[in-house]
């Protein structure tokens, strides 16, 4: 009898140990050791110290918590830009705004699924390689084969690679592009040029055919330092028709010596004073946050050699064109692009999510906010903190399966509770 109380208060002990160290790492799935000395400031006391940090890994592939997270500082930022608050004023709502989605050209037929939900049904004659490039197929949406192509040897993985590498370079031309025709624009309506400027928000998506295309959040502000409204005379109109000019003509020279261009197919939409709309967008581009190149793990994290990506998880088509990412980087004229270095990204060298100074709050102005929120909260002694890497990982083998756990959870009852406020607040208003 006493062995089953001391082994049921033993594991008792263990389950305690464990949400306590999960707990005390925000419920991250492979939290950060530390280890060193804490000093109180207040009584100079110093003692050994190990603590388990957060990771901060924005991939929900490595830790849902973190990457929670994130996004919802990606949500904040993107709405902020379009509807004002933190710092940026409510007007902006009232600013020119399109949202553009731009693409990767054509680089060899692939399977897809056309509205019409047939596959490629022009007929394009065989291939050089004898086989036909015509797919009559309806392929549904969760299909492996769409995004691979049609004919593994008609597609260019070396150009489609140098693509993906040289894409952010080409948005920086196409956006200096819009900024100078911008600027013509106001000197034709005897405005002062500086009195404009084109602000954005660009988050970048992988799509099955391995290719980068952008989503982008672009505004209309009066030019200085300061936010403010743009001359009344300027129309959300004519900024979509500055970009429908632009982005076809946009090109400049790649390192292999072929001309660096946008796809054929481009959207806009127009974003001014749409709140609900607003939010919709923030939600739509914040979820792209957290994937990695294919949401899996085989394109996580960064390949060390050849042989990692030919052993890796990976789904032909995008191994191939890590495996093309990777021998290219061994010429030197592509020396400056560190395909290498970005093979896991399919050769794309850019980030997930860029913005030009004015549009929004940063990521790190939101994570101060919320360290000086904590420490506000806080009635210990302030301390100075000498600590080193010793590692990442819990000690006990169940604690990730308990961070996520504990994480779905919180998110169950934070969305419980959202119902319960909506619930309320419509039974208010069906009563006035």
């Amino acid at each position: 009898m006493e062995h089953h109380e001391s082994s049921a208060a033993s594991r008792a002990a263990s389950m305690e140990r464990l949400v306590k160290e999960v707990r005390s790492a925000g419920n991250c799935s492979h939290p950060v050791r530390l280890r060193g000395e804490l000093i109180n400031l207040a009584t100079g006391e110093i003692r050994p110290s190990s603590l388990r940090v957060a990771c901060k890994d924005r991939r929900s592939v490595h830790c849902l918590s973190c990457s929670a997270l994130y996004q919802a500082d990606a949500w904040i930022q993107v709405a902020v830009g379009l509807n004002g608050g933190k710092g940026v004023p409510e007007s902006v709502a009232t600013h020119p705004q399109v949202f553009l989605t731009l693409t990767a050209p054509s680089f060899g037929p692939v399977h897809r699924r056309t509205p019409s939900g047939r596959c490629q049904v022009r007929e394009y004659g065989p291939c050089p390689h004898g086989r036909s490039l015509r797919c009559r197929l309806r392929h549904d949406n969760n299909a492996d084969v769409l995004g691979t192509p049609i004919c593994e040897e008609c597609f260019d993985y070396s150009r489609a690679v140098l693509w993906n590498a040289q894409c952010s370079k080409l948005w920086n031309r196409t956006v200096q592009e819009m900024r100078r025709r911008l600027k013509v624009l106001a000197t034709k309506n005897d405005t002062e040029s500086n009195h404009v400027s084109l602000s954005y928000l660009k988050v970048a998506e992988f799509q099955r055919r391995g290719l980068v295309h952008f989503h982008v959040v672009l505004r209309l502000d009066g030019g200085g330092d300061q936010i403010s409204p743009p001359p009344p005379w300027l129309s959300s109109s004519m900024l979509a028709n500055i970009v429908s000019t632009t982005v076809p003509h946009v090109h400049w020279t790649g390192h292999d010596g072929h001309d660096v261009v946008w796809g054929e197919q481009f959207d806009l939409a127009d974003l001014t004073s749409s709140g609900e709309h607003h939010r919709r967008i923030a939600s739509y581009l914040a979820k792209y946050a957290t994937k990695t190149t294919d949401d899996s793990l085989g394109l996580a994290r960064r390949f060390r050699s050849r042989a990692d990506i030919e052993h890796a998880q990976v789904e032909p088509h995008r191994m191939k064109l890590a495996l093309t990412s990777w021998d290219l980087a061994q010429r030197p004229e592509f020396a400056p692009l560190r395909l290498a270095h970005h093979a896991h990204a399919l050769g794309y060298t850019g980030q997930i999510i860029t913005k030009s100074r004015h549009f929004s709050v940063t990521f790190a102005s939101l994570r101060e906010v919320r360290a000086d929120f904590q420490r506000s909260r806080s009635d210990s002694d302030p301390t100075l903190a000498h600590l080193h890497y010793d590692g990442r990982g819990y000690d006990d083998p169940r604690a990730p399966h308990a961070a996520e756990m504990f994480h779905r959870m919180k998110v169950e009852l934070r969305q419980e509770a959202a119902a319960r406020r909506r619930q309320v607040a419509a039974a208010v208003e069906v009563d006035q």
